[in-house]
């Protein structure tokens, strides 16, 4: 089990359920990373799953299914604000990108407002509604090999740089800005 120690919302933390501080809304983290160490991680997952990051670690913040994502962007542009979301992990299927997650990509998500109140907490992402992750597991390996199974992907063998660069084209002519 992912132990909550890590959780920088120390009321959510000491009782064990989300208080709804709001502090947890600042979803990017201060992760401090050289690039040669980003790329040699990138570059270590991508051989042992076939997930792709397009972009440095510390980028990255709360995932999203597709659904989450298309309903949040839905609901961004009805309440006309800004919101930019970004995919996460990606997986190339021979030339074609397949994106098996998104990410939101703010400092503070954008359905946060005065201060600690979460616009959506009815409809909110399921790691939202998670919060603080008592019962998830470490292995999210079995959850991406079940979804390139599940999709019948032949995962293209190509370098990693390769792989970035065939995947952000793909995403391009998808539509899918990168």
């Amino acid at each position: 089990m992912i132990s909550v120690d890590h959780i920088k919302c120390k009321s959510c933390r000491k009782a064990g359920h989300c208080v709804r501080t709001g502090e947890c809304c600042h979803i990017r983290e201060s992760l401090t990373m050289d690039a040669k160490e980003d790329r040699v991680i990138r570059d270590q997952v991508y051989h042992a799953t076939g997930v792709i990051y397009l972009y440095p670690m510390s980028r990255y913040t709360i995932s999203l299914t597709q659904k989450e994502r298309d309903w949040m962007v839905a609901e961004a542009k009805k309440r006309k604000l800004a919101f930019k979301v970004l995919p996460k992990r990606v997986l190339l299927d021979g030339k074609k990108a397949v994106v098996y997650d998104w990410f939101v990509d703010h400092d503070v998500c954008p359905f946060l407002q005065n201060g600690n109140e979460c616009t959506i907490y009815p409809n909110r992402p399921k790691i939202c509604a998670d919060f603080p992750f008592h019962h998830l597991k470490k292995d999210q390996v079995s959850g991406i090999k079940t979804f390139i199974s599940s999709r019948h992907l032949a995962l293209a063998q190509v370098s990693f740089t390769e792989a970035v660069r065939k995947a952000r084209e793909s995403l391009t002519e998808q539509g899918i800005g990168v």
